[in-house]
């Protein structure tokens, strides 16, 4: 269940523990930002207190387009200040890296990433450090869908911010998923996926119905769909490493256990472009 927004006013947090894999992803906050017109909370939390002066100056931090930039100083375990964080009812994203400490292609999503996104219930935008870290607009956004209802109900909030943000969401339907036991199955693919032609109009429309129903999808949100068969995980990642998006966006749907989240996994595994993840676990 959503909370209650408080002032109304959307806040964006920036989570940072003071090393260069985190500091990545401070370009990114500042560019959703300012993108929303937001102000930004950065919350840094390390074994040892920084003064406010000194963090800019570690950052090179530059709020100066911003209106409104507030730095919050913690010592304390970071997953724990960082969902706390979250409690404010006006923070609507929170933005931070896959892993902490060095730039290093390859590393796997890190402890204090995997808690927060295991027990979040607003969007996470996560960056991976090595990616490049330009302010660039986030204006084109990718929505795999799996074509059940459960997953679009869940989508709400980043529709929300799609719409606050004026970036157009292309939906893609990746043939080949399996259902999960005792869901149900939503949207079937068209019958020649080969020729898709033959259904297409009809069945991206039933798509995009469905979305704009569950999700509460903004009239003002431009929307397209395309369909893509394979491997969902390495699907996913072709084609926003293809089509170039600024982020993609993936529905949480577990405690990130062993075994499960395998997509969310094998994404960030194969590609470098932001993730924001989206939905409470539903068990």
């Amino acid at each position: 269940m959503s909370k209650d927004r408080g002032s109304g006013q959307t806040t964006v947090v920036l989570a940072l523990d003071g090393s260069p894999a985190a500091a990545t992803a401070v370009q990114p906050a500042l560019s959703l930002a300012q993108q929303l017109g937001a102000p930004l909370r950065i919350l840094h939390v390390g074994p040892q207190r920084f003064e406010e002066r000194e963090l800019r100056q570690h950052l090179s931090l530059d709020t100066s387009e911003l209106d409104q930039v507030e730095i919050t100083l913690e010592i304390g375990e970071p997953a724990e200040c960082i969902l706390r964080a979250t409690d404010d009812p006006d923070v609507q994203v929170v933005v931070m890296t896959t892993h902490g400490r060095v730039v290093e292609p390859g590393r796997r999503l890190g402890s204090v990433a995997t808690k927060v996104i295991a027990h979040a219930t607003e969007p996470v935008l996560l960056i991976r450090p090595e990616a490049p870290s330009a302010r660039t607009p986030f204006k084109k956004l990718l929505l795999p869908l799996d074509g059940a209802p459960k997953t679009a109900y869940a989508l709400t909030s980043a529709t929300d911010l799609a719409c606050s943000l004026g970036a157009s969401v292309d939906v893609l339907y990746v043939a080949g998923h399996a259902t999960r036991k005792g869901e149900p199955r939503g949207i079937e693919v068209p019958r020649y996926i080969d020729q898709a032609h033959h259904e297409w109009p009809s069945w991206a429309q039933e798509v995009v119905e469905q979305l704009c129903a569950c999700a509460k999808v903004a009239p003002e949100v431009p929307v397209r769909v395309f369909l893509s068969q394979g491997p969902i995980g390495p699907e996913i990642a072709r084609f926003a490493l293809e089509h170039q998006y600024e982020a993609i966006i993936l529905v949480r749907r577990s405690h990130l256990e062993p075994g499960r989240a395998r997509v969310l996994r094998a994404v960030l595994d194969l590609t470098s472009c932001p993730i924001l993840l989206v939905g409470a676990p539903s068990d």
